[in-house]
């Protein structure tokens, strides 16, 4: 059974810990479960090339090692299911009740507290080693960012990093049992999908519109309703317009 935190790698400073990871895992040095943890990252990552912003020991900086057995391509979006409604789990063990704006956002209210960047190496067609990168703002009270928001300022209360990393490691080693759990994972993320069900403001291309957010289907595209007809987005095509 994998074990997530049982090898630890405590960093103070690194470029991304999902860089560090990755070597890790070409020179085979990576357990399968294994943590990198970071006080500071110069070259943090977000989806498509955007930069994390994060103060240094204040925040989560973590990338956790999987190899899994036997999972393929087409099947990679079930670790996003997986990982984003874990971390929700966790932060709701401080009475923070987050959502996951789709595809990959952890929000609490319509301020980002998380976000998610999975990276993955392939053989053939099946997943050979994933690294699932996390940042969650833990400490840290003062953003550039007015859509950014911490678990301290949601918490009132200081949060010590190495209990939350043992925490997700916790969970992670708890659920992925139901990595595999197709349709439980579905509408487990569905359900704590952000304004599922309410209407949301997106742009695509330079045209802004309004639709309601219906879910996603099996291979993770957005699903929104505008004018009674269903669509469907793939991560990329549009972007959220927020308040």
């Amino acid at each position: 059974m994998i074990k997530f935190g049982k090898q630890v790698f405590k960093l103070q400073s690194v470029d991304s810990t999902n860089n560090f990871a990755a070597k890790l895992i070409s020179e085979g040095l990576a357990d399968n479960g294994a943590v990198v943890l970071a006080d500071f990252q110069t070259n943090g990552r977000g989806q498509r090339g955007n930069s994390w912003e994060s103060e240094s020991g204040l925040n989560l900086m973590a990338s956790y090692i999987l190899f899994p057995d036997n999972m393929a391509l087409s099947e990679g979006i079930y670790l996003n299911w997986w990982v984003a409604t874990a971390l929700v789990k966790v932060l709701s063990n401080y009475h923070v009740h987050a959502k996951i704006k789709w595809p990959n956002d952890i929000f609490v209210g319509a301020k980002k507290i998380g976000g998610i960047l999975i990276e993955t190496t392939n053989h053939s067609a099946k997943i050979e080693s994933v690294v699932l990168g996390l940042g969650i703002n833990l400490n840290q009270i003062v953003f550039q960012n007015n859509n950014a928001t911490s678990l301290k300022l949601e918490s009132g209360s200081q949060i010590i990093i190495s209990e939350f990393a043992s925490m997700i490691s916790e969970e992670l080693t708890k659920s992925v049992k139901y990595l595999m759990a197709t349709e439980f994972l579905h509408n487990l993320y569905e359900s704590n999908m952000f304004l599922l069900n309410e209407i949301g403001e997106f742009k695509k291309e330079e045209a802004t519109f309004q639709a309601k957010i219906l879910g996603v289907n099996e291979s993770g595209k957005l699903k929104l309703g505008i004018d009674s007809e269903l669509r469907t987005y793939n991560h990329g095509e549009l972007t959220w317009v927020l308040p």
